[in-house]
């Protein structure tokens, strides 16, 4: 084999790679922020397998790649580009999550069951409320019943044909970035509201009372009365925990058809 035969495959092999390069860095990037598949107990040679896993079951069906280098500059700002616009889809796809999240932060904090966290975070629990686990246990479980791992995927493979790699981040995308982060503090108030009102009653209840008799103890009383109302509130809220999610689901995928410029079928 001559050298200039050796250095004709050598290429080939390097546009092989640069073709390969744009889906995996944008599905790595989605990984990296998408629900179930950005949780500390994936390791991250574990989701680099399964970024490098899709990216080849994906590629044949994936349309053609401009030939960009990817050492030059112009390849420098397309991969800029793939990791903003997986960031941008992960994001998305978390803002349901986030909605939960919110959530369950606003009733444990009424309930005082994140008293401990606050008064003491250096020896605390957790870094997050047993509220907002018990919603993440459950959600995770209603994702998963619901094909949610494979609709992640299916969303990040038709970005590929309604945003090709090269065309550019356009200002749309991220308008409807921020009314989704706008929309996610609203629809957590919206859940968590009823609960919040409950619990906002007894301790306004207690106040009063304490202001009438000062001699009661109102920690004593009130607290366990908080905590026994908040799970009343809870047990009324969680068989209605997977509707809302699906709700909400389907808000946030009109939320990536605007993201996306084709919009999404299905």
């Amino acid at each position: 084999m001559n050298s200039g035969q050796a250095l004709f495959e050598a290429s080939q092999w390097l546009l092989a790679l640069q073709l390969f390069w744009w889906p995996f860095v944008r599905i790595m990037a989605a990984l990296s922020i998408a629900p179930l598949f950005a949780q500390r107990s994936l390791p991250v040679r574990a989701r680099l397998l399964l970024a490098l896993v899709l990216t080849v079951a994906l590629l044949p069906t994936l349309p053609p790649a401009p030939e960009i280098d990817v050492l030059s500059p112009a390849g420098a700002l397309a991969t800029i580009e793939q990791i903003l616009f997986g960031l941008l889809l992960g994001l998305m796809l978390q803002l349901a999550f986030a909605v939960f999240t919110i959530t369950g932060e606003l009733i444990s904090t009424q309930m005082g069951m994140g008293m401990a966290r606050y008064n003491d975070p250096v020896n605390g629990v957790s870094s997050t409320s047993i509220v907002y686990q018990v919603f993440f246990i459950l959600l995770m479980l209603v994702f998963v019943a619901l094909d949610g791992h494979l609709l992640v995927v299916s969303i990040l493979h038709k970005s590929f044909t309604l945003w090709p790699v090269g065309s550019g981040l356009h200002y749309f995308g991220f308008q409807a970035f921020v009314h989704a982060m706008a929309w996610v503090l609203a629809a957590a108030l919206l859940i968590a509201l009823p609960a919040v009102f409950c619990l906002f009653l007894v301790q306004f209840c207690f106040g009063l009372l304490n202001r009438i008799s000062p001699a009661m103890n109102l920690f004593s009383l009130g607290f366990p009365l908080a905590i026994l109302v908040g799970l009343l509130c809870l047990k009324l809220l969680v068989p209605h925990l997977p509707e809302n999610y699906l709700n909400l689901s389907r808000q946030l995928l009109d939320n990536l058809a605007i993201l996306l410029p084709g919009g999404l079928d299905g």
